[in-house]
């Protein structure tokens, strides 16, 4: 169903269980999992390719060992600076991604104990959802283990 899937992630500990379903979805559909990082706007200075490499490097630590452990490569890595959402949605259009994959936040909403309805996107993944060009899958905090509550 998928042939390319695009997953955003903050290199945060909540981002790992997001990965785990991108990866997941991905290895279902035999679909190309597009990896983006955004550094966010460095207003063109001098080393901003150093540090698009430098966060290729860290998105790369983070998951590609995973990857390779379950035999999976069909993937690629995209780090950017500027708007997240817009070079997000411009990833997404320029590489016909089928579906993107994002978490709510960055952070634990329920495990601080704030309520869900409490500004429960981060303003990227809501910006995100304005501004893509296919379908968005928002995973919700309740499908990380130890934050399901009820």
């Amino acid at each position: 169903m998928y042939k390319k899937i695009l997953y955003n992630t903050c290199l945060t500990e909540y981002c790992d269980h997001v990965f785990n379903f991108a990866l997941n979805l991905a290895e279902e559909n035999n679909a190309r999992l597009l990896i983006y990082y955004g550094i966010g706007r460095l207003n063109g200075g001098d080393n901003v390719e150093e540090l698009i490499k430098e966060g290729e490097s860290k998105v790369a630590e983070a998951y590609v060992g995973r990857m390779k452990e379950r035999a999976f490569d069909n993937y690629a890595i995209n780090v950017t600076d500027g708007d997240a959402a817009g070079e997000l949605s411009k990833l997404a259009r320029n590489a016909g991604a089928d579906l993107m994959v994002m978490s709510t936040s960055t952070e634990l909403p329920l495990d601080t104990g704030e309520s869900p309805q409490d500004e429960s996107f981060s303003k990227l993944t809501a910006e995100a959802l304005l501004r893509a060009p296919c379908p968005v899958l928002v995973i919700p905090p309740s499908l990380i283990p130890g934050l399901a509550r009820g």
